[in-house]
């Protein structure tokens, strides 16, 4: 019995058992990255996540995102976005769902490497867009630091974007938390 607890501390430790004792507490940050695939490409994503709450977080991140389209050719888009995080409800001290809602502005070009054509209701194939963006996202921790994360969103941008009026993005990551 005594072995089998010493075993249960080192391994509790390592954090190959899931420890609680600092999940979602006011003032932890994490660092994120993230490989996912948007309507009409593929995207990676840089995020850094800091909780304001035990229940509320802050999340700001950048993304690129890297496809062709039929017509225009290849494209690429840089997009920033801040969300609000209010969490939804957890599976024990492993599981964390996040409802996401924010805003996100980007820039987007067409006829990347000389490929496609002109967008007919564009004079230059590149622009600036806007908008509001909602989704959703779950942190299953692996130990106190380590969590593989998985996000899904969909938005709408303004200023006649090129590539996708109502862009979605779903990703799969791992984040890093600390203090």
């Amino acid at each position: 019995m005594k072995n089998l607890l010493l075993v249960a501390l080192l391994l509790a430790e390592a954090g190959a058992v899931p420890a609680s004792a600092q999940r979602h507490v006011q003032h932890i940050s994490s660092w994120g990255a993230h490989l996912g695939r948007s309507e009409k490409g593929d995207y990676y994503e840089l995020s850094y996540t800091s909780m304001l709450t035990n229940r509320l977080a802050l999340r700001a991140s950048g993304l690129r995102d890297a496809g062709t389209l039929s017509g225009r050719g290849e494209y690429a888009s840089y997009v920033g976005r801040v969300l609000l995080a209010p969490q939804l409800f957890r599976l024990g001290e492993v599981a964390y769902v996040h409802l996401l809602l924010g805003a996100a502005a980007g820039y987007e070009r067409t006829g990347e490497n000389g490929t496609g054509e002109l967008a007919p209701d564009a004079k230059e194939p590149q622009r600036f867009t806007y908008g509001p963006q909602a989704g959703a996202e779950v942190d299953c921790f692996l130990g106190n630091r380590l969590s593989l994360v998985a996000t899904a969103t969909k938005g709408y941008l303004f200023n006649t974007p090129l590539i996708d009026q109502w862009p979605g993005y779903a990703s799969a990551g791992l984040r890093y938390h600390f203090r």
